[in-house]
């Protein structure tokens, strides 16, 4: 957590944190904070198979994007990339498209060893709460199995039309009732 510029106890519990292009920007941590998030990027990209990482810290990379980063004691533990997406949608098989402007969901990923111990559900849990959205009003971008099994399991999201820009807005997005955080 000394990259994020903020100090932590070593024997404390993890600590999330909400990276912007500001930060990355930082003259006595910036710099720190990019190569974490190189790092924790190219972990997710092998974790998922990606050709590419979808997180990386070169450059002025987020623009409209967050990263929240789960840490402890000096240690990137985890990492959830948020940004904003015009998207054209099916709402159904025999419906039109959309169009929506959700928030969306472009990476998570927990290191391995450290997965089903509530830290995944702790750093989501956190950015629904900070950005004020329920997970229902999400999109999410070429979910893998562990996520869709992930959101099934702590949010009950499970119906969905596939779409053909691989982007993942569950059924429970076109309700009313679906405004809350949950979980």
């Amino acid at each position: 957590s000394r990259a994020f510029g903020v100090s932590a106890k070593d024997d404390g519990p993890p600590s999330v944190f909400c990276v912007t292009d500001e930060m990355l920007r930082h003259p006595k941590w910036g710099q720190g904070l990019k190569d974490v998030l190189d790092k924790m990027g190219e972990r997710s990209r092998r974790a998922q198979g990606l050709s590419k990482a979808v997180t990386y810290g070169g450059g002025m990379v987020l623009g409209s994007c967050k990263v929240y980063l789960l840490a402890a004691k000096h240690q990137g533990l985890g990492l959830l990339k948020i940004g904003p997406k015009r998207l054209y949608i099916a709402k159904g098989a025999d419906e039109g498209l959309v169009e929506i402007n959700p928030l969306c969901v472009l990476d998570f990923y927990v290191v391995e060893g450290h997965q089903r111990g509530g830290l995944g559900f702790t750093l989501f849990r956190r950015m629904l709460s900070s950005e004020g959205v329920a997970p229902a009003k999400l999109a999410y971008d070429r979910p893998s199995p562990k996520l869709i099994g992930f959101l099934r399991k702590h949010f009950s999201l499970a119906r969905y039309t596939p779409q053909s820009n691989h982007f993942v807005v569950f059924d429970a997005y076109w309700s009313s009732g679906a405004l809350r955080s949950g979980g």
